[in-house]
């Protein structure tokens, strides 16, 4: 599982899960890293206060005023 880790604001993000409500779009690219190691992950929350993104644990969806009228 590849993981995007955003140095700024100290989140970690399910690269698969990741979307707009996350926030990092406002985030420098020289503060984003990627990585597929869950053991830096990992330390990077026991040891550097890091947290893992609230939004990045299923896909993010949203409905439009359009897509509600196929549901119904």
């Amino acid at each position: 599982m590849m993981y995007f880790i955003d140095h700024d604001k100290k989140r970690i993000h399910r690269q698969l899960y990741a979307g707009d409500r996350c926030g990092f779009t406002g985030t420098p690219v020289e503060q984003r890293e990627f990585t597929d190691c869950p053991a830096y992950t990992e330390g990077l929350i026991a040891k550097e206060q890091y947290h893992r993104c609230p939004y990045c644990v299923s896909v993010q969806t949203s409905l439009t005023e359009d897509s509600r009228a196929y549901a119904d």
